[in-house]
């Protein structure tokens, strides 16, 4: 858990952007269940919208320099990318797959299996938008040093062979603001909430190392025919361009042509780092 990484100002903007994304609590009672019209039960499950959001507030979030600095720093090198950015809500009273089984994250994040020396590994956040407790959803935590030994395709652990495994987990609390940072290979669980009234809220952002081909999440390409995606090209600072893969200043891919081309693709973005880089290749 890290506190008081993140400043309140950028954390403030991030949950009044919530309103657009996620019923508030108020709502909730008055919201369709399974045993009524509608079908769609909103208390236990919502939708997961995914970077970029049309919040740039949100979006300024998931590419902080404090977390790239984290993830560099986590990560043991400099040349990191963004893999995954989206936001959850969960609310009382819940949804029956709420209470999960302890597993690890890394099968639908790699096509093999984790590695844990620098350039291998990578990083998944939790970003709190609302006070985490055990009452409130924390999610918890298995710590490492009691599942060393467990065979590494043992993605899923059940309650009756790991019984003592689920007596000792942790919940990962803490107040809005907060990060939960742990590795793929950490054994933890989503639980649901028990508190009458209350809703939780994260961002999800994670991190690889440059070159890491099998790790992945989102694909970003997907999301640039978007206008969220334009309205976050015309607004984004250079180094958080880079952290998602696009083509840093004087690497090969610039030439006067390509210049040209992404400059008439995103009128709004400020082309001088990568035609001066082009220039002084010349």
């Amino acid at each position: 858990m890290v506190e008081d990484l993140l400043p309140a100002d950028d954390i403030g903007a991030a949950q009044a952007a919530l309103a657009d994304l996620f019923p508030s609590t108020q709502a909730i009672p008055a919201a369709p269940r399974p045993d009524r019209e509608g079908g769609f039960d909103v208390r236990g499950k919502a939708e997961k919208p995914v970077f970029p959001f049309e919040s740039m507030a949100l979006n300024r979030l998931c590419v902080h320099h404090a977390l790239i600095d984290l993830a560099q720093d986590l990560l043991g090198t400099e040349h990191v990318r963004l893999y995954q950015g989206l936001a959850s809500a969960k609310y009382f009273p819940g949804h029956a797959d709420d209470e999960q089984l302890l597993h690890v994250d890394y099968g639908n994040h790699t096509l093999v299996v984790p590695r844990a020396d620098v350039g291998f590994q990578h990083l998944e956040l939790f970003v709190y938008l609302s006070d985490v407790t055990p009452e409130r959803a924390a999610t918890r935590i298995v710590p490492r040093r009691l599942t060393a030994d467990i065979p590494v395709e043992r993605t899923y652990l059940s309650l009756s062979e790991y019984a003592s495994l689920y007596a000792e987990e942790e919940p990962a609390s803490g107040p809005a603001g907060s990060l939960l940072a742990y590795r793929p290979d950490v054994y933890h669980r989503g639980t649901a909430l028990t508190e009458p009234g209350a809703a939780r809220f994260l961002l999800h952002v994670a991190f690889k190392p440059v070159g890491t081909d099998w790790l992945g999440f989102q694909a970003w390409p997907q999301a640039a025919e978007g206008m969220a995606w334009h309205r976050f090209m015309g607004q984004a600072e250079l180094r958080q361009l880079t952290v998602l893969g696009f083509p840093e200043p004087g690497h090969p891919y610039w030439n006067q042509e390509t210049l040209r081309g992404v400059a008439a693709r995103y009128p709004s973005l400020d082309m001088t780092p990568w035609r001066q880089a082009a220039a002084a290749r010349i």
